[in-house]
């Protein structure tokens, strides 16, 4: 079509050599570069030229990256604040991308820009995946033309892929396309995403670091996710941690067996895969907090009984130090037997500094002992939890005032 336009071009402008005389030879340069043709002659080339009947039209002016105007930040900066209206914290975020920070500066990245936006390449996409601008446009095509032979809904399911190497894809495609047949849904991408109930998009963005899961035998990565989904497993924890579907299914089983008979609250992939003494410790820590909670079915309850607040008062004194929320109720316990039974506090004076149950019992009381060695009791239980260059200053600060009467005297 292009070779026809010329052609034409050349035809028109040899009949009219006389009149325009513009030589046959600049023709093609005056086709492509509009900004250095004079004006009359600019309005002659941009009508529609007819060649056998047929009327082209020569409004469109390919990209040309001589024609930027600034410094390669500040072209790529205006671009996409043009295109996706982003925030200068979100340019910034895009930029200082270090795929991102390494290209932009040796070549334009306006072309990849257009093939990812031709694609239907998302906002969201690049501001997830910046490096997406770094991507030779050559090899982009090739992906983009393999991810394609799939049966996607979204490109922007499979964006995360486009990082990996063009033979790596190739192969990964080819698995992918083999069981379309036999897979519900056509793709195990959107397998996981229906059976977890997670959209696709965050389904490919962790499987991306962790492609064998899309490669390994169906029936045993399906008896796996089964097993994880009817163990109340969390989807994102399965999907953040997916080395436990290299196990058999049967190991797998067992473990999450052995986690819901210890009463486990919260069942995890890594009890799948970690060692044999860190499950046991695990479960026997859940059994141990199962033993101390007793008929109440929460720390907060616990907490209210040993300190006889109502559990919304006890609500009330956690959340002035929302740490204590995530202490085991067997530390909790140690912390306030001692406390109450041994150095002889009373229930308002912990409550009144709640974060003594987040520090160590150990150094709580060794602390405690150095200040009775010296005749201090404190009034209040802040200076046990603070800081040891703080509480160094005020045991010599205390030590220092009991003298001053002694060398008075």
């Amino acid at each position: 079509m292009l070779r026809n336009l010329v052609r034409s071009f050349e035809t028109a402008l040899k009949l009219n050599a006389a009149r325009n005389a513009v030589p046959v030879k600049c023709s093609r340069r005056l086709l492509f570069s509009q900004y250095e043709t004079p004006t009359n002659t600019r309005k002659s080339l941009l009508t529609t030229a007819t060649t056998g009947g047929i009327e082209v039209d020569n409004d469109y002016v390919p990209y040309r990256q001589d024609q930027e105007r600034g410094t390669k930040a500040r072209v790529l900066l205006d671009t996409l604040r043009e295109r996706f209206r982003f925030t200068d914290d979100e340019l910034q975020r895009i930029l200082s991308d270090e795929l991102v920070y390494r290209t932009y500066r040796g070549r334009s990245l306006a072309l990849t820009l257009d093939t990812l936006q031709l694609e239907g390449v998302s906002r969201r996409s690049f501001l997830e995946y910046p490096w997406l601008l770094s991507l030779d446009t050559k090899r982009l095509e090739l992906k983009l033309q393999l991810i394609k032979s799939m049966d996607i809904q979204d490109i922007n399911h499979f964006v995360p892929f486009l990082r990996l190497t063009v033979p790596r894809l190739r192969k990964l495609v080819g698995i992918l396309n083999s069981e379309r047949n036999t897979m519900p849904h056509k793709n195990r991408v959107y397998y996981i995403s229906e059976k977890l109930q997670v959209s696709p998009e965050i389904v490919t963005k962790y499987l991306s670091k962790r492609l064998f899961i899309l490669e390994m035998p169906y029936e045993m990565f399906e008896k796996n996710l089964q097993h994880m989904i009817d163990y109340n497993v969390s989807p994102i924890n399965i999907l953040k941690d997916l080395w436990a579907f290299r196990y058999t299914p049967k190991s797998v089983q067992l473990r999450l067996e052995r986690a819901k008979r210890a009463k486990k609250d919260k069942i995890m992939p890594w009890m799948v895969r970690c060692p044999e003494p860190i499950l046991q410790r695990s479960l026997k820590l859940s059994l141990d907090e199962l033993k101390v909670l007793g008929e109440f079915s929460s720390v907060v309850e616990y907490l209210a009984h040993r300190l006889g607040f109502s559990a919304s008062e006890a609500k009330v004194i956690m959340d002035k130090h929302p740490q204590v929320h995530t202490v085991r109720v067997t530390k909790i316990k140690e912390v306030l037997d001692y406390l109450l039974d041994e150095a002889k506090f009373s229930k308002f004076e912990i409550a009144q500094v709640p974060r003594i149950l987040c520090h160590s019992l150990k150094t709580t009381k060794e602390r405690m002992e150095e200040l009775q060695s010296h005749g201090c009791r404190p009034s209040s239980l802040v200076i046990v939890c603070r800081s040891r260059r703080e509480y160094d200053k005020f045991l010599q600060n205390w030590i220092s005032q009991k003298r001053t009467p002694e060398t008075v005297s």
